[in-house]
């Protein structure tokens, strides 16, 4: 099924517009949203996770079309929302606290985060970076559960992920580098080859990252996947978990890079 879906997704990315690109970024928040709230809040009212949804929505539309600099107002309107909202729908004030701080981590976690390959794509040259980004975190994905499975002998943090191991990391760091310096040098051949090692090992570094923190809110949940949304091969948030934390750093890391360079 995944090999099915892939290729129509990259040539769309690499081919359209970038209105395409934000369209599928908010599908994607809408469905790890969805799925964040069915894994930490089951027993919520409908509301409350249709406002988490829609908060979480809105604020991947203010970065997109109005940037950063609209943030703080949101977070004002986001509180004072949230506020309202569990005042009139708890009925067991005891948990209120949990339910806001739940709610508000899942506005952050997928529309925030996920956002930023948005962001990216608004960059000069960004198709070619939401590409970069996509290899680069595949990559890692690959490599890990390649080298993990043929050399893992030692448990990384079993607490949260049993089968992960070092050897699967340095798998995934070493893979990463190695297919993003390949992809530069046809696709981005301007990128000294240094700064590309150094995002390589970053963006897996913090895909492995990401896949772990999903891992603990599943532990935490107490099920093996977000959800089934691709057949055997869980929900949305088990695809998107390794770009989560990935994506902010590349779009930081070209920041200060081009401001660097002026």
């Amino acid at each position: 099924m995944a090999l099915l879906i892939v290729p129509p997704v990259v040539l769309l990315i690499a081919l359209g517009p970038s209105a395409i690109l934000f369209l599928m970024v908010l599908v994607a928040t809408f469905l790890g949203l969805r799925e964040f709230y069915n894994l930490a809040l089951p027993h919520s009212k409908r509301v409350e996770r249709f406002v988490g949804m829609a908060l979480g929505l809105i604020l991947s539309l203010i970065l997109i079309y109005a940037g950063v600099r609209a943030i703080p107002l949101f977070i004002v309107f986001l509180l004072l929302i949230l506020s309202v909202l569990f005042m009139g729908t708890s009925e067991d004030l005891s948990s209120t606290i949990s339910q806001i701080g739940i709610t508000l981590f899942g506005i952050f976690y997928v529309g925030l985060l996920l956002s930023h390959v948005s962001l990216i794509r608004k960059m000069g040259d960004g198709r070619q970076w939401v590409l970069f980004l996509m290899a680069a975190v595949w990559a890692g994905d690959i490599f890990a559960f390649l080298s993990g499975s043929l050399f893992g002998r030692h448990k990384l943090y079993p607490k949260v992920s049993p089968k992960k191991t070092y050897e699967g990391l340095a798998g995934a760091i070493a893979g990463t580098v190695i297919v993003t310096l390949a992809f530069a040098h046809f696709f981005i051949p301007q990128m000294p080859k240094g700064v590309c090692v150094l995002l390589a090992v970053g963006i897996a570094f913090l895909g492995q990252l990401g896949d772990f923190t999903e891992s603990m809110l599943k532990r935490s949940a107490q099920v093996k996947d977000s959800g089934s949304l691709i057949p055997g091969h869980g929900g949305m948030l088990d695809r998107l978990d390794s770009f989560l934390f990935s994506a902010p750093f590349l779009h930081y890391s070209l920041l200060y890079l081009m401001r660097k360079a002026l």
